[in-house]
């Protein structure tokens, strides 16, 4: 298997639902190092904890949060994130047109929290944050993606 980008990850909320459903990327809980290098933020957590259907899922879900803070790992955008990411918003629409601004948000916060920890986003959602990373570019912030469902040896198993 062709290994992943080094230095921190972050997953997207879409990894983590294909991971927990059996579906795709089992390798997230074949190599701890894997999981040590990975932060979780509390923009995805809280997509998850949405999407959770039991208490048992929220149980698991408690506890990879848990984890996450026990190796410091476990990221919360700061008020001035949430300014920058309204302000970058604007400016994508300026540049793109309309935009679902709910939709959207969520994924620069998420785009925001990888770019400050210096942390290669994997998401299957490359197309939109490809948008997100330019507008990063154009103020000097570098966000750095890795699509594991493009990459055969990464989609299954």
């Amino acid at each position: 298997m062709t290994a992943l980008p080094a230095g921190p990850l972050l997953f997207d909320t879409g990894v983590y639902i294909r991971f927990s459903r059996g579906e795709n990327y089992l390798w997230l809980g074949e190599d701890p190092r894997v999981f040590q290098r990975t932060i979780l933020t509390a923009v995805v957590a809280a997509e998850l904890y949405a999407g959770t259907h039991d208490h048992r899922e929220k149980r698991v879900l408690d506890e990879l949060c848990k984890a996450h803070r026990a190796l410091g790992h476990f990221s919360s955008p700061p008020a001035a994130a949430w300014i920058d990411a309204g302000i970058r918003l604007r400016r994508a629409r300026s540049a793109y047109g309309q935009m679902d601004f709910v939709r959207h948000f969520r994924d620069l916060l998420i785009a925001l929290e990888a770019a400050q920890a210096g942390a290669t986003l994997v998401t299957e959602n490359a197309r939109d944050f490809a948008r997100w990373k330019s507008l990063l570019a154009s103020t000097r912030k570098t966000l750095k993606l890795f699509d594991p469902s493009k990459r055969k040896e990464f989609a299954r198993g």
